[in-house]
């Protein structure tokens, strides 16, 4: 019996729009949460958009033109930067590693991709960039960052190459952007480390990689080429956990698996370097995630260890089987590693329980599913017509 026999993406998709619309709050503003029983809110509300984009289902989203409205009254005209109306203060856990700017830049990115997702025209330009517009400004911006934490800072590094790229997008004779989108790239063309492929400290191979997922998405946006092809794949395979997903212990999470997912869909299409091997593991690594789907018909951070996953991979990749005992094994050990509370970017506003599903992680798992259907369609008998964003950011898509 083959892996496709389990996977339907009609009716994954399916369970995933009733899952929004049995969250889905009447009459709120945001009206949906992060997570089942929590209020509504921007951050839910904006990932719920990206699922329903990703789907096809935008016009059908429950509360639709309202929630389009509400975040796009959220930016400030002089910046271009949008706000949270629901976060204080207070609500920074961490301010040292999730500052107020990087939650303003997360937010801007977070709140205009939502309205690309809804199909609201808005303008997108980020006016806060205008001091990195400078000649030489871009490439000190991005050399002043603590690149000991790779995972971290490159999200801020992404968030300005997100908002260059938009930009040149929306007025392509400015001459200041395009240069400064040059100077973006220069910097990583000098700063990746050739021996692992990745950019910043590469003490902790793991961080690196995730850090790295952040940059390469603007490379295939725009078109630029990718150097150190083989070591990034190379390090990415060294990360591969015994259940087949990215993280020790098992179960993975929704970032460390797209991170690595992603990696491997992108540089695949451009060597066949250990091709075998990077289908094999996309293929296992799709597979875990889809079986993880919730009951109702959302996915959480951590891929749970259920006895229903072991019956499929038995039949078809017993490789895989005796990683996935271990997990359940573990989880029997170590709960808290599967069923914790995590907060997303340290913001006490918006708690999560690993093994319950989430709008970020109901939109990001099924993504990883979709991005190895859309690489390697030969391997799933399910054909996959799900879409993909087409503006720069997390979940774009070349081909």
């Amino acid at each position: 019996m083959a892996f496709s026999d389990y996977l339907n993406f009609e009716v994954m998709g399916e369970q995933l729009y009733s899952y929004l619309c049995t969250i889905h709050q009447h009459g709120a503003g945001f009206p949906y949460p992060l997570q089942a029983g929590q209020p509504g809110s921007l951050y839910g509300s904006a990932f719920a958009a990206f699922v329903a984009h990703m789907l096809g289902r935008t016009d059908e989203l429950p509360g639709r033109d309202r929630l389009g409205e509400n975040i796009a009254s959220l930016r400030d005209p002089e910046t271009g930067l949008f706000s949270d109306p629901d976060l204080t203060r207070a609500d920074f856990r961490s301010p040292q590693t999730h500052s107020e700017l990087y939650v303003s830049l997360q937010t801007t990115y977070f709140c205009t991709a939502a309205l690309k997702s809804l199909g609201a025209a808005a303008d997108h330009r980020v006016f806060w960039l205008e001091p990195l517009l400078k000649e030489g400004a871009v490439y000190r911006w991005l050399d002043d960052l603590d690149w000991s934490n790779p995972w971290l800072v490159s999200n801020l590094d992404m968030f300005v190459g997100i908002f260059l790229l938009d930009w040149r997008d929306q007025e392509q004779n400015d001459r200041r952007v395009a240069a400064a989108v040059d100077e973006y790239f220069s910097w990583h063309d000098e700063k990746q480390d050739a021996r692992t492929g990745f950019w910043g400290s590469q003490q902790d191979l793991f961080n690196a990689m995730a850090g790295a997922y952040h940059i390469l998405i603007h490379y295939d946006y725009a078109g630029r080429e990718i150097s150190c092809v083989e070591a990034m794949i190379d390090s990415t395979l060294k990360l591969v956990a015994r259940d087949g997903l990215f993280v020790y212990g098992g179960g993975g999470g929704s970032c460390e698996d797209m991170d690595a997912i992603d990696i491997l869909v992108r540089l695949s299409r451009l060597s066949d370097y250990r091709i075998d091997e990077v289908r094999k593991v996309l293929l296992g690594a799709a597979r875990r995630i889809a079986l993880g789907q919730s009951a109702d018909g959302g996915f959480g951070w951590r891929i749970q260890p259920r006895l229903r996953g072991l019956v499929p991979t038995l039949q078809t990749d017993p490789s895989l089987f005796p990683g996935q005992v271990y997990d359940c094994l573990y989880k029997l050990r170590n709960r808290s590693h599967y069923c914790s509370t995590y907060y997303y970017s340290s913001l006490q506003r918006y708690p999560f329980s690993l093994n319950v599903s989430d709008t970020w992680s109901s939109w990001f798992r099924p993504l990883a599913v979709a991005f190895v259907a859309h690489r390697f369609p030969e391997l799933f008998n399910a054909e996959c017509n799900w879409r993909f964003p087409t503006w720069p950011g997390l979940g774009y898509e070349s081909k």
